[in-house]
C-alpha cells in the first residue's frame, strides 16, 4: 500500500510539473494574441484548467494534460492565423502585427536550465509536435549517458 502511494504521489509530482510547463507556453501564446477578448478568454480558460490541476487525482491531472495539449495546439493556430490588418485597424496597434509576422513556426527555451526543457513546432497541417523533457539530477547532463543512467537508477530504486 505504502509503494503505490508513493508512486502517486511521483505521478502527481511529475505531472504538475509538466502542466506548469505547458502552462508557460500556453500563457505566452495567449498573450502574444492580438485581439483583448481572445487574451480574456484565454487568461480565464488557463485558470480554469489550473484549478482542476490542483484536484490530487492524477487521473484529473492526466486528462487536464490531455485538453491542455489540444488546447496549445489551438491557440497556436489562433495565433497564426490572426486577422491581424483587421484588428490594426480595429485597436490601431501597428508595432505589433510586424513583431507576429516574424514568429517562427518553432519555439523552445529552459524552464530551468539544464533541468527542464520544451519545444513546439507546429506544421502547415495544423499538427503541433510539443516536446518536454526534465531530469530529476541534471548532473546526469542530457547525453545518451546521462539518460541511461538516470533510468538504471529509477531501477535500482525500485528494487530496494
Amino acid at each position: 500500500m505504502g509503494r503505490k502511494s508513493h508512486d502517486d504521489t511521483t505521478l502527481n509530482r511529475v505531472l504538475d510539473e509538466d502542466f506548469d510547463c505547458l502552462l508557460r507556453v500556453a500563457t505566452c501564446i495567449g498573450e502574444s494574441l492580438a485581439r483583448p477578448k481572445d487574451r480574456e478568454i484565454c487568461t480565464r480558460t488557463l485558470q480554469d484548467l489550473a484549478k482542476f490541476n490542483n484536484k490530487s487525482s492524477s487521473i484529473t491531472k492526466r486528462h487536464v494534460r490531455k485538453f491542455l495539449c489540444f488546447y496549445l495546439q489551438v491557440l497556436r493556430w489562433t495565433q497564426l492565423h490572426q486577422p491581424l490588418e483587421l484588428y490594426e485597424k480595429w485597436y490601431n496597434n501597428p508595432n505589433q502585427s510586424d513583431r507576429r509576422r516574424k514568429q517562427s513556426d518553432e519555439m523552445h527555451f529552459w524552464l530551468e536550465q539544464g533541468r527542464s526543457y520544451l519545444a513546439m513546432k507546429h506544421f502547415d497541417d495544423g499538427s503541433t509536435v510539443i516536446y518536454s523533457a526534465v531530469a530529476k539530477d541534471s548532473s546526469y547532463g542530457w547525453a545518451e549517458g546521462g539518460l541511461k543512467s538516470l533510468t538504471y537508477q529509477e531501477n535500482t530504486q525500485r528494487d530496494d
